[in-house]
């Protein structure tokens, strides 16, 4: 007897869709994370929040219609593949909107509590390229996910080792700054926390990266240094 296959095509395609468009979403919600930690703007810090909560509630959602599927259907291997890897994208994107509102939300604490006015512009320059170089990690797995097809993974590799590396030097610099500079004791460890949550966003795509590859060719492959 031939697997029941109820549309199950189609449904794929839908929840690849799903997926690309809360890619894009996650793309500008930390967009206006990243601005209010590098110009302390905490004007859309609220936006941010509420777009966490949002995605919350949507990862319910996409599990739900991944768990439908599984039930409609007697999916064969590969298919299962393809669920699993994009119920873990709808986690990654959840993950990466909770990272977006912890940075906003210490960006808010850096100006309300902390009093400071700015972080060093050696710093905030470091964090808008590890936040650039995050964004095309973000965008190129947008990309393949949409047309169905491999990732490009020179350019996700070379991009995870500047995340990584960038991160290295701001917290040299994090470290070096006087006090008085960067809010002292508890400015520097909101700091830390918020670097680490921009490269723990690029670790988990990264990851996912090679998800997505194993969805598609069956194998695992390892990008960049992990």
């Amino acid at each position: 007897m031939a697997p029941v296959r109820t549309g199950l095509d189609e449904r794929l395609e839908q929840l690849q869709s799903q997926l690309v468009d809360d890619l894009d979403e996650v793309r500008r919600i930390y967009a206006l994370s990243i601005a209010s930690l590098v110009k302390l703007d905490v004007g859309n810090v609220d936006e941010v929040i509420k777009a966490r909560d949002q995605a919350r509630k949507i990862s319910w959602e996409r599990t739900g219609d991944i768990l439908l599927v599984l039930s409609l259907n007697q999916p064969m291997m590969g298919d299962l593949r393809m669920i699993s890897t994009i119920l873990r994208g709808a986690d990654t994107v959840e993950r990466a909107n909770r990272h977006a509102r912890d940075i906003s939300m210490i960006s808010q604490y850096l100006v309300d509590e902390v009093g400071i006015g700015r972080i060093p512009e050696t710093l905030s320059d470091l964090i808008q390229k590890m936040a650039d170089s995050l964004d095309r990690v973000i965008h190129v797995i947008a990309e393949s996910v949409n047309d169905g097809a491999e990732t490009d993974i020179e350019d996700l590799s070379g991009r995870w080792d500047d995340i990584s590396q960038i991160w290295e030097s701001c917290q040299e610099v994090i470290s070096s700054t006087p006090g008085k500079d960067i809010g002292s004791k508890a400015g520097r460890l909101n700091l830390f926390k918020a670097i680490s949550r921009i490269e723990r966003t690029g670790y988990n795509f990264i990851r996912f990266a090679s998800y997505w590859h194993h969805a598609l060719k069956n194998e695992w492959i390892s990008i960049g240094k992990q």
